[in-house]
């Protein structure tokens, strides 16, 4: 619960604070007023106090909230007699959101088949080859396919489209003083703006607090979620990806099949020799769904021994399970793993189990009002276990009818899985002093134990035979509003220094990289067991040094309020992993290996431009900054391959950069190339037309007329300059009007789908941008030519692809209207209309430079053809029973 705006006393020694009769005691960053305190729920109070409202009772200055005093005592009693009350609130959402507006230009008929001739032209292919390989270019009115390949199709108007959703959340709270309730029930459908995509789910949520005895309380919480999602590929997956079909099928082509009349059927159009799957087939037939049931309990007990004494226990168990299914058909679609199959039906079983205690010995001390004390002394345990089963089945029946896993040829069954398990302990003490609420001093440390590192893991305590990491921090604050030189000054608030430094660790680096165990594996008529890792019994956490400081600063009762914080980290022994010798029978070892530097800052503003009669207006805004900087890495670069591009992490240069070669344009002439006289990795010379990358160095360590890995560098960083958001939020009487803008800036996108939709390196349909290619000697042009199978590199990875991808988004508009009193059979209602995704200004020439992909690293900045974020509007009501 947070108090804003309600000021305390602003006294030279600190007030006394009292909570329902428990005094209270400042935990962390605690103010000289209540505007951002957050309630600790281990004071006594419990979740459902956040409906409630707090009473300030002051003696000294009962009505003169935000004046200051020389002493006095406040007290806020949060236990309303209402919260015994049942109440029922329920929130009724419905919208809709719209298709793209924005496609990606594609070439029409005639400009496709005009570029299928250079390319096919450029194979080097015979006549009489190029025909029998492909007939369906040749057809003539009198053939009967003939009509299948006069057509001008816009694919993707045939996978987008306009799409619903639909939202209602009940919230149920009630009981006494002995007991209290909380239950919740949630319903989500939502449908994708690609075709047959959709989510469906389900949440049910139980909260209870129960006063057992006047030195015993429980908290109860029970939470399960059902979901189930409709999915399609991303444009990685070539054959199954509606949104990379959509843009290289062939826009001769029609998504259904004709008879010998020339009449359209309803049956889908097979994939020809051109080679692309029908995206209608997609859209109809591909099934990928899966399914998430979710499971949380908690119990917690909290015991008051003496006044300032307490202990508290919080139990929880977590148990998930995602069941996946996809079956990748026949009719209609390109065949799967290299033409061995025609139709694939994969399912997959993911479970996790986990068990979770944090127990802690809570003392609090107040001496001579001017020194106060808090010590937090606990020990945290988990434990998890996950599982992991998967199978995959090919070539059922070709009509696709039969899609089950026990269909299938025997010999070419497939299945899979692993077993993890891994725990993690912590004893941990936290320390607080607090000095006439102006000095503030803190210190936390823990020792961490995780089953995750070597035995023989490096920088840490062996304690009992195994490894254990020390963890610590510390802090100071200075609350100088408090001093007696700014007393009097009634128009500042609150000014408080900040500075902490600490450091921390963390034990994601694999479950069983550090651990030897045994992998099964099938020849012939036996199974045999092999060693699945190659051991590091030294693999250990990587650690964080990091200094924060900052500052804290409100005026005028909280009408302005800022944070700056600004932050300096450095990690230590970060993952690598590590190519080793091909006879060692492994790719990698996973290893310590790598140091890097993290500096940024983060300012966050609030301003209340109007606050007369009827009407305020407030803004909002966030702005921050992050840099960072591999300071040192085994070997001084780590290349990482992933699809259609490479990344790299190098000494020098900003974390998992991307890396390839610097695209200077197109030759214009023969001469020109010529003159050049550079070769390809393959040792052919470039030739008009052909794309002019920089010769950076060869293996001496200088240009040697090569293009080739030496001459590939960092060409960019997905990590933005800055990025934040505004808010303004406008009211008049009971309506409100509220507009979200976010923003990035600086950093660089790989998009993939211009990547393949750019290369002319098949006969897939291309984007209009390739109408710019380069086509006769002298033509002066910044697209290369068409080439069939792309032998000179024309379309590699480079600076070509690398785009801008800063952008202003109007993310969010908003207008409601509350009753705050009671309308009709309801005690309270809202009502309220909503807009996303408004409006974008950005370069960016993907769907939409907003995405991710993945939460790995490794994975930001690239765009593999996501569902865009689309334009959405909804309308709601909020009631209270």
């Amino acid at each position: 619960m947070s108090l804003r705006g309600v000021n305390s006393l602003n006294a030279s020694n600190m007030p006394l604070y009292i909570i329902d009769g428990i005094p209270l005691v400042p935990h962390g960053t605690f103010g000289s007023n209540l505007a951002g305190f957050e309630y600790n729920p281990l004071l006594g109070l419990n979740p459902f106090d956040i409906s409630r409202t707090a009473i300030i009772k002051d003696p000294v200055t009962t009505a003169t909230f935000g004046s200051k005093a020389s002493n006095g005592l406040i007290i806020i009693e949060t236990l309303d007699p209402s919260v015994t009350q049942t109440t029922i609130e329920v929130n009724l959402r419905s919208g809709f959101s719209l298709a793209p507006p924005d496609i990606i230009p594609q070439l029409n008929a005639s400009q496709h088949k005009t570029l299928m001739n250079e390319v096919l032209f450029s194979s080097g292919l015979f006549e009489e080859d190029i025909r029998e390989a492909f007939p369906s270019l040749f057809l003539t009115k009198e053939d009967e396919r003939y009509i299948d390949y006069q057509h001008n199709t816009d694919w993707q108007e045939i996978i987008f489209r306009n799409s619903s959703l639909y939202n209602m959340n009940i919230i149920v709270k009630g009981g006494d003083e002995i007991a209290r309730y909380g239950l919740s029930f949630g319903y989500m459908n939502s449908n994708g703006i690609i075709k047959r995509t959709g989510y469906q789910g389900y949440n049910l949520r139980f909260v209870s607090r129960l006063n057992i005895f006047t030195w015993l309380k429980m908290d109860a919480t029970v939470s399960l979620n059902k979901n189930s999602s409709s999915l399609k590929e991303a444009a990685t997956v070539k054959e199954t990806s509606p949104i990379r079909t959509a843009l290289a099928k062939s826009p001769l082509l029609n998504p259904f099949q004709y008879d010998i009349e020339g009449r359209e059927l309803t049956i889908l159009s097979e994939v020809d020799e051109l080679g692309v799957s029908n995206p209608l087939a997609i859209i109809d037939n591909y099934e990928a769904r899966n399914n998430n049931y979710n499971f949380i309990s908690s119990l917690g007990f909290e015991a008051a021994f003496r006044e300032n004494i307490t202990v508290n226990s919080k139990f929880s168990l977590t148990y998930d399970i995602l069941k996946e299914y996809i079956f990748m058909p026949n009719h209609g679609m390109e065949h799967y793993y290299d033409d061995e199959a025609r139709n694939v039906s994969k399912a997959s079983n993911n479970s996790l189990t986990s068990f979770y205690n944090n127990t802690y010995f809570r003392l609090n001390r107040i001496i001579a009002r001017n020194h106060h004390f808090t010590s937090n002394l606990g020990f945290n345990i988990q434990s998890n276990n996950y599982e992991f089963d998967w199978g995959l089945t090919k070539n059922a029946h070709e009509n696709d009818q039969y899609r089950n896993m026990q269909d299938g040829q025997n010999n070419l069954r497939e299945i899979g899985g692993q077993n993890r398990k891994w725990n993690w302990m912590s004893v941990y003490e936290n320390l607080n002093y607090i000095y006439k609420d102006k000095y503030l001093l803190s210190a936390s440390f823990s020792i961490d134990g995780s089953s995750r590192v070597g035995e023989f893991a490096d920088n840490t305590l062996k304690l009992a035979g195994m490894p254990f990491g020390l963890f610590y921090s510390g802090g100071i604050a200075w609350r100088v509003s408090n001093e007696s030189f700014l007393k009097n000054k009634y128009w500042l608030e609150e000014l408080k220094l900040r500075l902490t430094a600490g450091k921390t660790g963390n034990d994601d680096i694999g479950e069983s990289s550090a651990t030897k165990y045994y992998s099964a594996i099938k020849f012939r008529e036996t199974t045999g067991l092999y060693p699945a890792v190659l051991l590091n019994d030294m693999l250990t956490y990587e650690t964080v040094n990091q200094i924060n400081a900052g500052i804290d600063f409100s005026l005028w009762g909280n009408r302005l309020i800022t944070n700056f914080n600004y932050f300096i980290s450095t990690s230590n022994n970060l993952i690598i992993f590590s190519p080793v010798s091909a006879y060692l029978g492994y790719d990698y070892r996973v290893e310590n290996g790598g140091k890097m530097r993290n500096s940024g800052w983060e300012l966050d503003a609030f301003y209340r431009i109007l606050d007369k009669g009827n009407y305020k207006w407030d803004v909002q805004a966030s702005l921050s900054a992050v840099k960072n900087k591999i300071q040192e890495i085994k070997g001084d670069k780590r290349i990482y391959v992933l699809e259609g591009l490479e990344k790299v992490n190098m000494v020098g240069s900003p974390a998992f950069s991307f890396y390839g070669y610097k695209f200077k344009g197109v030759y214009a002439t023969q001469a020109e190339a010529d003159a050049a006289a550079l070769l390809n990795d393959k040792y052919f010379p470039y030739q008009a037309g052909d794309a002019i990358y920089e010769d950076i160095s060869g293996p001496d360590g200088s240009p040697d007329g090569i293009i080739n890995s030496y001459d590939k560098t960092i060409i960019g960083s997905p990590l933005p300059d800055f990025f934040g958001g505004v808010t303004n939020t406008v009211s008049y009487k009971r309506w409100t009007l509220s507009a979200f803008i976010q923003f990035v800036h600086g950093n660089e996108l790989f998009n993939y789908v211009r990547y393949y939709n750019e290369a002319m390196s098949d006969l897939d349909n291309q984007s209009q941008r390739v109408l710019d290619r380069w086509q006769y000697e002298g033509q002066e042009t910044d697209v290369p030519r068409a080439l069939m199978d792309d032998y000179m590199g024309n379309s590699s990875f480079s600076t070509r692809w690398i785009e801008n991808g800063s952008y202003i988004r109007l993310k969010n508009l908003s207008l409601s209207y509350k009753i705050p009193d009671r309308f009709f059979l309801f005690n309270y209602a809202e009502f309220y209309l909503s807009v996303n995704n408004i409006v974008t200004l950005t370069k960016y020439l993907g769907y939409d430079p907003e995405f991710a992909y993945s939460y790995s690293q490794i994975h930001q900045g690239i765009d593999y053809g996501q569902m865009p974020q689309c334009r959405q509007f909804i309308a709601g009501i909020k009631i209270g029973l």
